[in-house]
């Protein structure tokens, strides 16, 4: 699929994007966005758009890396549950 021109409104600025992604996708991000930048402004009153940006980044940074966190420690008790399974599997088949 070639690039196509997306535009967005991201607190109260217009931004014309260039993306592979389908364009729901592109403004359903773009819009989390928004929401988040408005959530954080509301909250602390920054009366800085570009404060309120960088803020929001740390904000969802802050989440991903959270939800990375949990994904890790989920994969690797998933690993551990399919290591016993195994044990157990070996072990009932040598009987």
């Amino acid at each position: 699929m070639a690039p196509g021109r997306i535009c967005v409104n991201i607190f109260g600025s217009e931004y014309h994007l260039i993306s592979d992604d389908d364009e729901k996708y592109v403004k359903k991000v773009a819009q989390f966005v928004d929401d988040k930048m408005r959530e954080i402004d509301k909250v602390q009153s920054i009366n800085s758009p570009t404060r309120v940006a960088v803020m929001t980044a740390l904000t969802v940074a802050d989440e991903l890396m959270q939800e990375q966190e949990y994904r890790n420690k989920l994969s690797e008790q998933l690993n551990e549950e399919a290591k016993k399974i195994n044990q157990q599997i070996e072990e009932y088949l040598e009987e």
